[in-house]
């Protein structure tokens, strides 16, 4: 398993709106394990884009090839195309479904998607639209969180309190909170093979940022006591928060 510490500079007492939040991921952090996988001149598609700053890093990885992110906000995807403009790389940004895709059959030579399986109701219904429109031999490489694996310290009853109250918003949103673990499973049972998963650790060196990134949630939905018990925690001498994420490859059949 590796640790990754991102100092992908989050300032120490900054707080951020989620897609500024989310903005701050890059290929080279929170992309790692698929880097290997890219090659110049391919065509990719990132389900689940954000604000297309993971996206972007992949553009930069295939150039002369080009990427299609794909995602359901319609403002930050008109940012993301601004700044592959700015940057000059082939990428394109476009809102669209999941489950009903806007492409052909065969037509990515690899699918990239961070953060997104665990917000889906049909997680393999996904995955066949993305076999579909994807070329035979194409890879298919996924990451998301698993709330079975965060760490944080000093922990007590209140800490643990709060964080449970955070993953109970996020059960009642319908997100599964242990999907990280599940994505080899619902990759193999769609049909994809030599699947191989992996995990990693993310350890914010900002604990003020993520502590107010979920406070602010738990605030929306009147958690008043989790917000500032999170808040209070994370300003403690030597306060740590590491997330655990699990990743797994796979490739559609030749035939």
């Amino acid at each position: 398993m590796n640790t990754l510490s991102i100092s992908s500079f989050y300032p120490p007492s900054l707080t951020l709106p989620a897609g500024d939040f989310m903005a701050r991921r890059s290929a080279g952090t929170h992309a790692a394990f698929a880097l290997p996988l890219m090659r110049p001149g391919m065509r990719l598609l990132d389900c689940g884009c954000g604000p297309g700053s993971i996206t972007l890093g992949l553009a930069e990885r295939i150039r002369p090839g080009g990427i299609v992110g794909i995602d359901c906000q319609g403002e930050q995807l008109r940012q993301a195309n601004e700044k592959a403009v700015e940057r000059n790389l082939n990428a394109a940004f476009i809102q669209a479904n999941v489950y009903e895709l806007p492409f052909g059959a065969a037509e990515f030579d690899g699918v990239f998607s961070h953060a997104l399986f665990e917000h889906l109701a049909r997680p393999t219904a996904a995955l066949m639209e993305l076999r579909r429109v994807m070329k035979p031999g194409a890879f298919i490489a996924l990451r998301s969180p698993d709330w079975g694996g965060f760490v944080l310290d000093p922990w007590d009853d209140d800490v643990s309190a709060a964080i449970h109250a955070y993953r109970d918003l996020q059960i009642e949103k319908g997100s599964d909170v242990m999907a990280g673990r599940k994505l080899g499973t619902w990759l193999r049972a769609t049909g994809f093979h030599h699947v191989t998963p992996s995990a990693s650790y993310e350890i914010y060196p900002s604990t003020r940022l993520i502590a107010d990134y979920l406070a602010r949630e738990l605030e929306q939905n009147n958690q008043e006591a989790g917000a500032f018990i999170l808040r209070e925690w994370a300003e403690k001498p030597g306060a740590m928060f590491a997330q655990s994420w699990f990743e797994a490859v796979g490739w559609k059949p030749w035939l």
